[in-house]
């Protein structure tokens, strides 16, 4: 099985389930510690190697601090090397602006990045780089890319610019498909609105059959203590 090759473990529900939809923007919302990481990264994964046509030929990770993003990229370059060698993974924060992927647009990749640096040149305006690459940026990570925005409870004003983004790849079409999905444990999808996203994108979340399912179903149901600080 594809996601047990890369991790080592079989996918949860959810996960599964998510490999078997068509690629499009939606919500994602499942706890802290359920695999939303994975439930990202590894059904594009397969369905890119499968062939689908929803697949995104890059996936653009959008984290809101630099630390995440080392974790996610260590986390990526382990499961690519496992199932899919040819896709490269790119990291995209302060001080580390790979531009590789840039080079080869026809091949897949994962970007990885801290906000800042991702939505200023998704924005044609890149962070920490020549003016006169703004529009490469600017076009790779606006066609035929998917956005996964991790941890959006800590983006700030980021949110609201990711659903505007989105937004305009909607109404402006792209080349390739462009979607975007949000994850967090408490999103509330009123955050989303903005002034030309309206619309509310479809909320996935743990199914019946993912909380009977060890070890998750002792992660959602483990104590919690609480006691006062001195």
């Amino acid at each position: 099985m594809f996601f047990a090759r890369a991790t080592d473990y079989p996918p949860y529900a959810f996960q599964r389930n998510l490999a078997s939809l068509p690629i499009a923007s939606r919500i994602l919302r499942v706890p802290t510690g359920a695999g939303k990481t994975a439930a990202a990264i590894l059904p594009w994964l397969y369905r890119l190697v499968s062939g689908a046509p929803d697949a995104p030929r890059r996936l653009v990770y959008c984290l809101p601090m630099r630390v995440l993003v080392e974790q996610t990229r260590d986390l990526a370059r382990n499961w690519t090397a496992r199932v899919a060698p040819d896709v490269r993974v790119h990291t995209v924060i302060g001080g580390d602006a790979n531009c590789e992927w840039e080079e080869h647009p026809e091949l897949p990749a994962i970007v990885i990045g801290t906000q800042d640096m991702l939505l200023s040149r998704a924005l044609n305006r890149g962070y920490a780089m020549s003016r006169y690459r703004w529009p490469v940026h600017f076009g790779l990570l606006n066609n035929d890319a998917l956005w996964v925005c991790d941890e959006v409870q800590l983006m700030g004003d980021g949110l609201a610019t990711t659903a505007q983004l989105a937004a305009f790849r909607g109404r402006f079409a792209t080349f390739g498909p462009a979607p975007t999905i949000w994850m967090s444990a408490t999103l509330d999808p009123e955050m989303l609105r903005t002034v030309d996203l309206q619309g509310q994108p479809a909320v996935f979340e743990l199914g019946p059959e993912d909380k009977t399912m060890e070890p998750l179903r002792r992660r959602l149901g483990a104590a919690k203590s609480v006691a006062r600080a001195p």
